[in-house]
C-alpha cells in the first residue's frame, strides 16, 4: 500500500434538473463519469482512491475487482460484488481497485430537506441513521439492488428517480443478518484544521513507512504535537489508537499479499513490517478471527500454501 491517504473534503456538484448524482467507472475509482439524466457522459477525477469525506450520502456498488475498504474506523478486504452505503462526513477510501468497475449514487437529503415532508419517507429514517456508520449489504436484497443500480443509466427523469426510490425501499427492508454496520463510531467534520493537518502528516508517514522501522518520535515531529495531544487527537480523527492504526494497515497489506501473491506466510509477515512470524500470526488472528493460512484458502484464489 503506497498511496497517500490524505483526508480531503470532496465537493459534489449536481447537474441541472437532478436531485442526486449517478456515477460509473470502468477501470479505477479516480477516473469516474457522471451519467446525466439525458444520457450524456461527463468525465471527472473522483476521490475514491484516497481517504476523503463529503456531506452527501453515497451508495457504492463495486461490480468488478477487489481491494480494501476503509469506512470510518473499519478496514476490510473485499471482492466484488460489494454494496456499501456511506453516511455524511464519514471518511472512506477504496484501496487497490485497479481494473475494476462499479457505480455510485450520491445524494443529500438533510433533516430540513422537503424530501422528509413526504409521509412515506418516515420508513427510511433508520436507514439514514445506520448509514452514519456505513452499511455493508449482502444477500438476495443486495443482489436485487445491484440489478436496479445497473439499470439506472438507461433511465432518465422520473424513471430514474423512481428507480432510486425503489432502491431506498429495498435497502430499508434488508434483514438484519444481511446488513452490517461498519464503523464503530460516527464522525464529524474536523473542527481544527491546524490540528488535523498534523494528523494528516502522521497518516502520510504511516502509509509510506508501515513496513519499515516506524519511530514514534518521528511521527510526533511530523505532527508537531506533544505525545498526549497527538494520542488524543489521532483517536478522535481516526477512531483508533496510533498503534492500532499501524497494525491494521500492516495487516491490510498482508491480507492483500495473501490474496494476490504466492509468497510464503513468513515472507509476507516480514514484508508487512512485523518483526517475527508468531507476533504476525497472533495479531492476524486477533483482528481477522482466523489464521493467515485459513484466510488465504477462504478467498479461494489459486495460490500456494507455503509457510
Amino acid at each position: 500500500m503506497r498511496g497517500l491517504m490524505k483526508l480531503r473534503a470532496e465537493q459534489i456538484q449536481l447537474l441541472p434538473g437532478e436531485s442526486f448524482r449517478f456515477l460509473q467507472w470502468s477501470d479505477n475509482v479516480s477516473d469516474v463519469e457522471v451519467v446525466a439524466i439525458d444520457g450524456t457522459i461527463h468525465p471527472f477525477k473522483g476521490a475514491g482512491h484516497e481517504w476523503h469525506h463529503h456531506s452527501q450520502m453515497e451508495l457504492t456498488l463495486v461490480t468488478k475487482g477487489s481491494g480494501t475498504r476503509f469506512v470510518g474506523d473499519d478496514i476490510t478486504t473485499f471482492k466484488a460484488a460489494d454494496l456499501v452505503m456511506i453516511g455524511p462526513n464519514l471518511p472512506h477510501y477504496w484501496h487497490g481497485l485497479h481494473q475494476s468497475s462499479g457505480y455510485a449514487i450520491q445524494f443529500n437529503f438533510e433533516p430540513e430537506h422537503p424530501f422528509w415532508q413526504i409521509p412515506e419517507t418516515l420508513a427510511l429514517r433508520r436507514l439514514w441513521q445506520d448509514a452514519e456508520r456505513g452499511i455493508h449489504f449482502t444477500g438476495d436484497s443486495a443482489r436485487e439492488v445491484s440489478k436496479l443500480i445497473q439499470s439506472m443509466p438507461k433511465q432518465g427523469g422520473v424513471g430514474r428517480f423512481a428507480l432510486f426510490m425503489l432502491i431506498l425501499q429495498e435497502l430499508s427492508n434488508v434483514p438484519p443478518k444481511n446488513r452490517e454496520l461498519l464503523s464503530h463510531k460516527t464522525f464529524m467534520p474536523p473542527s481544527s484544521q491546524s490540528t488535523y493537518k498534523g494528523i494528516q502528516k502522521a497518516i502520510f508517514l504511516v502509509f509510506h513507512h508501515f513496513n519499515e522501522g516506524l519511530h514514534f518520535t518521528d511521527v510526533l515531529k511530523q505532527a508537531d504535537m506533544s505525545k498526549a495531544t497527538f494520542e488524543r487527537q489521532f483517536k478522535k480523527h481516526t477512531g483508533k489508537t496510533f498503534t492500532q492504526f499501524v497494525t491494521e494497515v500492516r495487516l491490510d497489506f498482508a491480507s492483500r499479499q495473501l490474496i494476490e501473491t504466492d509468497l510464503s506466510i513468513s515472507e509476507i509477515a516480514f514484508a508487512s513490517g512485523f518483526n517475527n512470524l508468531s507476533h504476525f500470526n497472533h495479531k492476524f488472528g486477533e483482528l481477522l478471527k482466523q489464521t493467515p493460512r485459513d484466510f488465504r484458502k477462504k478467498m479461494k484464489w489459486p495460490l500456494s500454501d507455503k509457510s
